[in-house]
């Protein structure tokens, strides 16, 4: 009877708690199916996470700012990732005809500020981004519910959920 017809809560807080089981592994998902990270989960699952460490009221400003830590460890999680990617691209080695005819080209980066505080601004436009997205769908779940008391606090519905 569970299989024709399972329980709809039941079914909604696993797909958020353990979203990985449901989708399919992608290449970088295939060599570490044992266990995943916060910060590799999607952005509603990581604000769930952080839903589940609150109380009866949520501070909506501080689940922005844990929800901000998460997305910051995995802003440079996968920058190492790709630099990883880099170097072993450019770790085979490189087929020179005769001795001596060339030298191995230098790539020489411009570092520019101007750039890296244009980039900053995008990712936190970004988060903010998909930090509303997430809280809209958790509301169209109904996890959240507004009060009228506090204009920057969200109480929670769903209470007693074993991981």
């Amino acid at each position: 009877m569970q299989l024709i017809n399972p329980s709809m809560r039941t079914s909604v807080v696993s797909g958020l708690l353990l979203p990985h089981e449901y989708a399919e592994p992608t290449e970088d998902d295939e060599d570490s199916q044992v266990g995943f990270s916060l910060w590799e989960h999607p952005d509603t699952s990581i604000l769930f996470r952080r839903y589940l460490d609150s109380g009866k009221m949520i501070n909506v400003y501080d689940w922005f700012e844990s929800f901000c830590s998460v997305l910051e460890t995995q802003r440079n999680n996968l920058k190492k990732r790709e630099d990883l990617k880099r170097k072993k691209q450019h770790a085979s080695p490189s087929k020179r005809g005769k001795r001596g005819r060339g030298k191995p080209s230098q790539k020489v980066e411009e570092v520019d500020n101007g750039d890296e505080d244009e980039d900053e601004d995008a990712f936190k436009l970004q988060i903010q981004a998909r930090f509303m997205r997430a809280l809209h769908e958790l509301d169209y779940l109904g996890f959240v519910k507004h009060t009228g008391r506090k204009a920057d606090h969200v109480l929670r519905t769903a209470f007693d959920i074993g991981e």
